[in-house]
């Protein structure tokens, strides 16, 4: 009878990696380093040295088959090396994305220190777009200093949204990376930072939105194309989002701030107004430094605090350190692509772009601070809500309160216009 083997009980043989043959040896520098060649290598003289400091031999090619002229090159390989070391530069050459991840990885152990995680984020999205600029196995020492006049041409190429103000922080963003490398000794130190072309840097115009507008928006997020879908989980994100959006608006906290809060920053305050007979219900969030963009904490008040009780009974996620706008099955905080995606759906739908300069999550920021303002609240206080300076408030809404003078004197203004749709 005969034996069938199956594959797996047939012991495969190992196989063993043959040790390139060397037709010929010549020391040099009392042994220190040492040239050979290779038949592979078409009897060209290569050089090796041992790297004690980074426990692998560097291997060169001397371009030659003379003997004479291979051992010149090899003494000069040799000494130019151990120049490196004495200088405590990089042997073995670093790819950008090798110096990239470095570099992210110190970044990141500064956040809570000296810089946030949303600040962090950024940097590894700006360096992004630098390693598919370079490519990613390019050798850092290889770039050509031309290069960097090719790199705004190459963003607004593939990002023709993008503004100067983004290209200008990225190209300091670049220029500290390669600082970093400079002093990490990847790059020679008499290294020249990149240079960039020069383009105007100009800040992206800011509108709030009209009261008209706002109503367009708020009507929208309750409409039945905003609130229902075959997707439960669609429907899921789009309420996190409505009341993320209230909340940016009522409390004029930047994206990321708001992103970043958990429900023990969070304190509702209910009282009862004399005047109206009505009860008010206002939010208190104490943010943590790590949760704002200045790292400073700051406490913020806010109109609205009945958003945070209806959150809270819609999420599965109410502890303490439990973020307040988070994906409902994991508890994570909302991506924020998921926020665009459904922020420019509602901005498509409702086709409140048109005619308009900016149309995004940071205008509700600006339409609070401009309401506000039209509000009588002094120039102090929303300082402190926003987390600016005064000199920011008196710069960019300047003509808000000149307006607000001319309404004033005219008599021709209604006290708390903003209040009329920031109900739900």
């Amino acid at each position: 009878m005969s034996t069938i083997q199956t594959q797996s009980s047939v012991k495969r043989r190992k196989r063993k990696n043959k040790r390139k043959i060397r037709t010929a040896e010549h020391p040099l520098m009392d042994g220190d380093a040492l040239l050979f060649r290779t038949p592979p290598s078409g009897n060209v003289w290569q050089f090796q040295m041992w790297i004690r400091e980074e426990q692998k031999y560097l291997r060169k090619s001397t371009r030659t088959k003379n003997l004479e002229q291979a051992i010149t090159v090899g003494r000069e390989f040799f000494l130019s090396t151990n120049a490196k070391l004495r200088n405590q530069e990089s042997i073995f050459p670093k790819t950008v994305q090798q110096v990239v991840d470095h570099f992210l990885e110190v970044k990141k152990n500064e956040i809570g220190i000296n810089k946030t995680k949303g600040r962090w984020v950024t940097i590894r999205s700006q360096l992004k777009h630098l390693v598919e600029f370079i490519g990613a196995d390019t050798y850092i020492t290889e770039i050509p200093s031309t290069k960097w006049e090719e790199y705004f041409s190459f963003r607004r190429k593939h990002h023709p949204e993008v503004v100067n103000t983004t290209l200008g922080n990225e190209k300091n963003t670049i220029r500290s990376l390669f600082r970093f490398a400079i002093r990490n000794r990847y790059i020679p130190p008499s290294s020249p930072l990149p240079e960039f072309p020069h383009i105007p840097r100009q800040s992206r115009k800011r509108e709030a939105f009209s009261l008209d507008e706002w109503k367009t928006i708020y009507n929208f997020l309750k409409s039945n194309k905003w609130m229902k879908d075959e997707s439960d989980k669609i429907v899921e994100q789009r309420t996190f989002i409505r009341y993320f959006i209230l909340t940016l608006i009522n409390c004029g906290a930047r994206f990321g701030e708001v992103r970043r809060l958990k429900w023990k920053n969070i304190k509702v305050i209910r009282r009862n107004d004399k005047k109206s007979e009505k009860e008010i219900v206002s939010v208190k969030i104490s943010f943590d430094a790590s949760q704002t963009k200045n790292n400073k904490a700051r406490v913020v008040i806010g109109r609205r605090g009945d958003v945070f009780e209806k959150l809270k009974r819609f999420s599965n996620h109410t502890h303490p350190n439990d973020y307040v706008f988070v994906d409902n099955d994991t508890g994570s905080q909302i991506t924020r692509d998921t926020y665009y995606k459904h922020w420019h759906y509602m901005v498509n739908e409702t086709g409140i772009d048109e005619g308009r300069a900016d149309t995004t999550f940071y205008c509700l920021r600006h339409t609070y601070a401009t309401w506000r303002l039209y509000a009588q609240v002094d120039v102090f206080t929303l300082a402190r809500n926003l987390g600016t300076s005064v000199n920011f408030i008196e710069n960019h809404y300047g003509q808000t309160q000149q307006e607000l003078k001319v309404k004033y004197l005219t008599q021709d203004f209604q006290r708390d216009e903003s209040g009329q749709f920031l109900y739900d």
